[in-house]
Order: C-alpha cells, then sequence, then structure tokens
C-alpha cells in the first residue's frame, strides 16, 4: 500500500474526532437526532480545519445503514464507500474547476435522479465561492426547492464572494481556526501513534507556524519526522524551515534595549548568513514586542521558557516605546514583502528602534503644558537654553511701540505691495536669517496669553516632525521631506517647496495630508498651530537691473524700509 500522509491517515471519520469545532459538531448532532436536517448548509472558514472532513461526516451520518444517526458507524458499506471516496450517493465537485454553467446544468439533470443506495443524494461542492455568475443564478432554483433525497453542502474559505442570493437559502457554520495548544495535543496523539519522538516546545513551535490549521501542522510534522534523524527538537525545525531562533530575538531585543546599534547590525549579519527568511524573522520580531506590550500570559502563546524571559524583559521598554516599535516593525512586514533589498529594510527599521530618543508620555506632556500655562515666561526661557536661536529676536524695553507700527503697517504693506507681487512671473519666499544666541522675550501685555509659535520652536521640532509623519503616513512624509520650515507669522507656520516641487506641494494641500501634518506639529509643540505650503525660490541679484524711473511713491518706499525693520530684514509674498 502507498504511503499515506499524516493529513489523510489521521483524518476524522466521526464528529467526536473532529477538533475545535465543538459548537458546529453539537448542532449538526442534535439536527440529525431531531430529524430537523436543512437543505442545504455553508461551511465557511480557514483553509485546514475540518469543513470538507465534517462534510463526509455528515454525508455518512445520514446515508449509514443503522442511520440517520448522530454516530456513524464506519462499518458498514455506505460509510465505508464514502469513506474511500467511491459512493455514488455523495458526489464531492470542485468549484475551482467545474465553476462554469455548463456544470450546473448538468448538475440540475442528475439531482433529479434517486440515489442509487443510501437514503439521500449529497453535493459537496468545495470552493463554491470560484463558481462564476451565470452559475450561481442557474443553482438558485434548485438550491430553494432540491428534491427530497438532496442535500448541498457548500464549503469555501471566502463566504463574501458568494452572492446573498445563496447564503440566504443555506444554513450557515463559521469554522474557526483551531487553538495552538489544542493542535499541540493532537499533534502529540499522532506522534505517539507514529512513534516518533519529539520534544513538547517543538510540538508547541509546529503548532504556533499552523497559524490555526491542523492539518498545516500534521503536514509540518510529516516534514520534519523525515528531516529529523532522533529527536525533533526546536533546532531542527529552525534548520528545516529557515527559521531564527528564541536566542537570536532575545539577543537583538537585548541589543536594542541597550541602544546598541553596532551589535544590532552584527546580529542581523549573523541571521542573513545563516539564510534565514527575513519575512518570518520580521514577523518574529513584531510578535515579541506584542508580546511585550500586552504583558498577559492568557494572551500570549508560548513555552514557560519564553514566557519567563518576556517577563524579564518588560521594564526594558516604556508604553511610548513599545507603541513606536510596533508601528515601524508593522510597516516593515507591509514592505518587505515586495522588497528586492530585504536586509536593508530591516536593518533600518531596527536601528530607528536602536536609536529611539525624546519618546515621552502624554501625562509627561500634560504636566509640560500645565507648568507652562501656570508660567509661560519662565517655562519658555528654560526651553530654550542652551539651544541657538535661527532667528534674529530683539529684546524691546518697550515693546509696544514697535507692535503697534507693524500692526498699522501691516495692512498698508498687503494692500499696496500685494498685488505686483501676486502678478510676478516667479512668486518667491526669500528669507534672511540671522543668527543669534538670545531668546525672545514676549511682550508685556502677552505675558498671561498663550505664547505664539517661533520659529526657533518649528526648527527644533523639524525633525521629529518628518519622522512621525513617515510613520503615520509614508506617502505623506515623502513629500514633506521635500519642504522645510520658511517662516512663522499670526501663528501660521509656512513651509516652503522649490519650484520642481509643485507637484508635493499640491499633494500636501490635500485636506488629509494638511490635517496630518498640522496635528503632528501641534502636539510636539504643545499648542495649536496652522500650517501652509508655499513655492519658495532663492532670490539671487541680478548682475545687471534694469533702471526704474526715478519718480516713485515716498510713502511707499517708507512703508517697505519699516517693514523691512520691523520683520527683521525679510522680504515676504504671501499666498493665498
Amino acid at each position: 500500500m502507498s504511503y499515506l500522509i499524516f493529513a489523510r491517515k489521521f483524518r476524522p471519520q466521526t464528529f467526536d474526532e473532529v477538533v475545535g469545532q465543538d459548537a458546529i459538531v453539537t448542532t449538526l448532532k442534535n439536527a440529525i437526532a431531531k430529524n430537523r436536517v436543512a437543505q442545504s448548509f455553508l461551511f465557511t472558514g480557514p483553509r485546514g480545519i475540518g469543513k470538507t472532513s465534517t462534510a463526509r461526516i455528515f454525508a455518512k451520518a445520514l446515508n449509514c445503514e443503522r442511520g440517520p444517526s448522530p454516530e456513524p458507524c464506519n462499518q458498514c458499506d455506505a460509510c465505508r464507500e464514502i469513506t474511500d471516496g467511491r459512493s455514488l450517493d455523495v458526489l464531492e465537485i470542485d468549484g475551482a474547476s467545474n465553476r462554469g454553467i455548463d456544470e450546473i446544468r448538468s448538475l440540475r439533470e442528475t439531482v433529479k435522479l434517486k440515489p442509487s443506495h443510501g437514503r439521500y443524494k449529497l453535493y459537496i461542492i468545495d470552493e463554491v465561492h470560484m463558481l462564476t455568475g451565470e452559475a450561481f443564478n442557474a443553482l438558485l432554483k434548485t438550491l430553494e426547492e432540491p428534491p427530497e433525497h438532496v442535500k448541498f453542502i457548500f464549503a469555501t474559505t471566502e463566504a463574501h464572494k458568494v452572492p446573498l442570493t445563496i447564503l440566504s437559502r443555506c444554513q450557515r457554520f463559521n469554522f474557526r481556526r483551531v487553538p495552538t495548544r489544542t493542535i499541540a495535543k493532537q499533534l502529540a496523539v499522532v506522534a505517539k501513534k507514529e512513534k516518533i519522538n519529539v520534544k513538547e516546545e517543538a510540538l508547541f513551535l509546529i503548532a504556533k507556524l499552523s497559524e490555526g490549521s491542523l492539518r498545516d501542522g500534521e503536514n509540518l510534522l510529516d516534514q520534519l519526522a523525515g528531516f529529523a534523524d532522533g529527536e525533533i527538537t526546536t533546532k531542527e525545525i529552525a534548520v528545516s524551515l529557515g527559521l531564527a531562533g528564541e536566542e537570536i530575538y532575545f539577543s537583538l531585543l537585548d541589543s536594542l534595549k541597550e541602544r546598541d546599534g553596532k551589535k544590532t547590525l552584527h546580529t542581523i549579519a549573523q541571521v542573513v548568513e545563516q539564510g534565514k527568511d527575513l519575512v518570518q524573522f520580521s514577523r518574529g520580531m513584531l510578535e515579541l514586542f506584542r508580546d511585550l506590550l500586552v504583558g498577559e500570559d492568557d494572551l500570549i502563546e508560548g513555552t514557560e521558557e519564553r514566557m519567563a524571559r518576556l517577563r524579564s524583559c518588560r521594564g526594558s521598554f516604556s508604553r511610548e516605546e513599545l507603541f513606536f516599535s510596533l508601528a515601524l516593525l508593522e510597516q516593515l512586514v507591509r514592505d518587505i514583502r515586495w522588497s528586492e533589498t530585504p536586509r536593508f529594510l530591516v536593518e533600518t527599521c531596527l536601528l530607528k528602534i536602536a536609536n529611539r530618543a525624546g519618546l515621552k508620555s502624554i501625562n509627561a506632556v500634560l504636566e509640560e503644558l500645565k507648568s507652562f500655562e501656570k508660567n509661560p515666561l519662565s517655562a519658555r526661557l528654560s526651553r530654550s537654553a542652551g539651544e541657538p536661536s535661527t532667528r534674529t529676536e530683539h529684546i524691546q524695553s518697550n515693546p509696544s511701540e514697535p507692535q503697534k507700527k507693524k500692526e498699522n503697517l501691516t495692512g498698508q504693506i498687503l494692500g499696496e505691495t500685494a498685488s505686483s507681487l501676486h502678478h510676478a512671473p516667479h512668486r518667491t519666499m526669500v528669507r534672511e536669517d540671522k543668527l543669534t544666541a538670545s531668546p525672545q522675550i514676549p511682550p508685556a501685555s502677552e505675558k498671561n496669553s498663550a505664547q505664539p509659535v517661533t520659529f526657533a520652536e518649528v526648527g527644533r521640532v523639524w525633525p521629529d516632525l518628518l519622522e512621525q509623519v513617515k510613520t503615520k503616513k509614508m506617502s505623506c512624509g515623502t513629500f514633506l521631506s521635500e519642504a522645510e520650515p520658511v517662516d512663522v507669522e499670526d501663528g501660521i507656520v509656512v513651509f516652503g517647496l522649490p519650484s520642481e516641487f509643485r507637484f508635493h506641494k499640491e499633494a500636501l494641500d490635500r485636506q488629509d495630508n494638511k490635517e496630518l501634518v498640522r496635528k503632528t506639529l501641534a502636539v510636539l509643540l504643545g499648542r495649536e498651530a496652522s500650517v501652509a505650503f508655499v513655492i519658495t525660490e532663492v532670490k539671487l541679484e541680478p548682475a545687471a537691473r534694469p533702471s526704474e524711473p526715478e519718480a516713485t511713491d515716498a510713502k511707499t518706499n517708507d512703508i517697505i524700509h519699516s517693514a523691512l525693520e520691523i520683520f527683521d530684514g525679510s522680504k515676504i509674498a504671501r499666498r493665498e
């Protein structure tokens, strides 16, 4: 007799042998016992969890010579024929290869025929979602009013692709993934029957890798039984499947905890040299940080040794650092599958985690805001200490006078010069910033009000703004990286982009991207701020300027000269 793989050899033959689907099994057994069997059923759920096997057992229960009975005997001719797949009354149809309307028309003709041996004629259509729309329509009437001797059982992994007209005519049973520990127990039973030596932690790892599919777990055990000479251990599993061991993960976790980028790169190089699958490795790192964040042993799948090591590492990362790391790793798992340079993506992601800095909890930020509200002047001076200012900021002995002058001139400037600037062929924003170490002292009239956003503050948070926007939305962060802060006016932070990046500006001006930048900037600054995006060009002094009429308006010259003094030598073109 030819060799049978474990998935076929240990296929359940009775309802009691079905693993992990207790609610469905109970419902079907009671329906048979009470003679309340529906005309059509839909079994839906992931692969390898017992949908087709349950359909076969259900067929045996209905056609058993000692039945109908919730417990088929598996001894009579009807049961043996169904088990061997040669019963004329139980037709298994592959929906993927028999998906057309012609096949369904042929099925409609055979439905009228009586069963050859048993009580019922059962049609088990696997992967029913693969049928065409015309085939589904041709099946509707037969499905709604089938002959008394006909039962339909549909199985699918994608129930959302089945038309509602079909779903409404079926009793639906949702099969769930088999829990990891349940799979491990079933694999232990198989290993014992096959006399395979396997360690408990190895069984648990196989069950975990099967991702809720008992069939996948049995196939993996079958494969490893042929690979290992003696006892199956986690080391043999890692070598056979190209997985990184637990030691690699926790060694890398120690490097990230110590913020040691060099050691992190050496560990990644070791993983690559051993030929490990970087996609699986990235998922393993994501799972590791997820387990650190969850912190509840009941919600973590792992051996006692892994649990103990996780408990020892939980205090090494703050909650904010864990969320930050999970966001980066989640992005890595999405991107690495399509990357031609997966190693570089892994290195970049883990180096970002290793070089994390400046992450604050929300409570710490709130405390800082409260202290700022109580004494805004001292809080601002303390925050500015040790940071060189990127703009010229003058301390005025009588600030109210220049403030009034600025307010009076602003309207005249915008009214008399904005028109010419707006119609210029190349609109520019030219900044002539000066460096100074003197902190800005707010006017006396603003001491008790909210502090305005300064250009120095924007420059300080600019790197963090880029990083956080990229983490939240990569496309928006890419567009923003081509910009730079150029001005702050009336609470509006202006970002400039060179003329060759007009597409980037249009993208950033979209409501969703603009709102993302604004909210992220507000969090970093600790207060609300509006944002605007403009096209900037460096204004160069021409070699020869065309002569201008001597007769110019003296009033306009005085206004412009005063404005330049107030704005610290900056010429500003405002755009809507």
